[in-house]
């Protein structure tokens, strides 16, 4: 994930960080470990707000008002809670806060880094503003969702229209996103988009929910903003808009 992103690194920091202290916050039950977990809290507050707002202002439809535990966590950290007679729970307890401890400092760095350092997006921004991809139907593939919102906001800040994002949480209007993105290829045309109220897609950032079993040829670029383990995933990806094509789709 850090080398998709740093934010998808970032996230991943955070949401182990908020795991750790819903297990310390059902595990910690004398007098001596409360104060200890209410003071490293304490202690990290700011850091702890600065993440969370960012998730926020990132997601942006989270609620206002977050716990800083997520109730789910501290649940699940509930069901699963370690016995003392069977497990050295204070010895856990001690690493636990180690653990923390090395998070908050991944977290202070990633604190400082800001897009304008990031490379690879910048990278990125001039392969779409080059003369080969300039009106250009482009697919950008990602493994992340956090990345692929992060990339969203990034290229909407730098000038890049006709965009959108498809991730594992958009399924609800995932058919429609492919029909704007592609539409000679599902069926409709520009002109019937435009008659629908659809507003058509240039620039489509996707995790790999779309890298199989749907039709983009209406687009002609592709770049993997990360490259996946798997080479069959990047043949699917590649496929997306390299296939045999429909000679009555491409007169259209």
């Amino acid at each position: 994930r850090f080398e998709s992103s740093v934010y998808a690194f970032e996230t991943s920091c955070d949401r182990l960080l908020k795991k750790l202290l819903a297990w310390l916050d059902v595990h910690c039950e004398t007098d001596s470990e409360r104060r200890r977990l209410d003071r490293w809290i304490a202690q990290n507050e700011d850091i702890l707000n600065h993440t969370s707002q960012k998730q926020h202002d990132m997601w942006g439809d989270e609620e206002e008002d977050q716990e800083l535990i997520p109730q789910e966590l501290l649940d699940k950290a509930e069901e699963e809670k370690l016995s003392r007679d069977e497990y050295k729970v204070d010895e856990i307890i001690d690493e636990t806060f180690l653990d923390l401890n090395q998070l908050v400092k991944f977290l202070e760095e990633t604190r400082k880094f800001k897009p304008a350092q990031d490379d690879k997006l910048k990278k990125l921004l001039r392969m779409l503003n080059s003369k080969e991809f300039v009106d250009k139907k482009v697919i950008i593939f990602t493994e992340f969702a956090d990345t692929a919102r992060y990339l969203e906001q990034q290229l909407a800040e730098n000038g890049i229209t006709g965009l959108e994002r498809v991730d594992g949480g958009t399924s609800g209007k995932r058919y429609d996103i492919v029909k704007r993105f592609a539409p000679y290829y599902n069926g409709m045309t520009s002109a019937t988009l435009e008659e629908n109220g659809m507003k058509e897609i240039r620039v489509l950032i996707a995790t790999d929910v779309l890298s199989e079993g749907l039709n983009l040829q209406d687009g002609t670029r592709l770049i993997n903003y990360d490259i996946h383990w798997n080479p069959v995933r990047l043949m699917q990806r590649i496929g997306r808009v390299d296939r045999r094509m429909n000679p009555e789709v491409e007169e259209q």
